[in-house]
């Protein structure tokens, strides 16, 4: 008579083999994966953006085809129909009484650097405001600018 369900010893070798065999391909596969996110990202250099969406620039800054001169500008995002844009709108302070310097005030909007911009998703909302920046033959270049709450990079052409 056969015996019904009952597993002889060389295959139930070969099953336990094999499942040792998925469980560590599945915990090497799992290791490599937190490595892997764990490695820190390439960093780019960036400038620190203020409560207000306000960088300083301490020397003159490219933007696209735009030079930004040294000064305190605040940081906008625009959309108009599908053409995504970043506004860097200069600040100026007011003289105030006595020939002190008062709060700063914004400047004409024709004044502003408007660069067209394309965006760029990414993993997960963006927790700071930042503006990246490269080295452009000793001068600093904005490439990309993130702003808080989004889920885009704004990459400048």
């Amino acid at each position: 008579m056969a015996q019904v369900g009952r597993v002889t010893k060389p295959k139930r070798r070969i099953a336990v083999k094999t499942k040792r065999l998925v469980l560590v391909c599945l915990g090497c596969l799992l290791l490599s994966a937190v490595a892997i996110a764990a490695v820190p990202q390439q960093k780019q250099p960036s400038l620190k953006v203020g409560k207000k969406g306000e960088i300083t620039l301490t020397q003159n800054t490219k933007v696209a085809n735009k030079v930004l001169e040294p000064g305190t500008y605040v940081v906008q995002h625009r959309v108009s129909h599908d053409d995504h844009f970043v506004r860097f709108i200069e600040l100026k302070q007011v003289e105030g009484f006595n020939g002190e310097e008062g709060p700063y005030t914004y400047t004409e909007a024709d004044k502003a650097g408007e660069i067209k911009c394309r965006v760029e998703p990414t993993t997960e909302p963006i927790k700071e405001t930042t503006v990246y920046t490269a080295n452009d033959g000793g001068v600093p270049r904005i490439t990309k600018v993130a702003i808080k709450g989004e889920s885009v990079w704004h990459v400048v052409q």
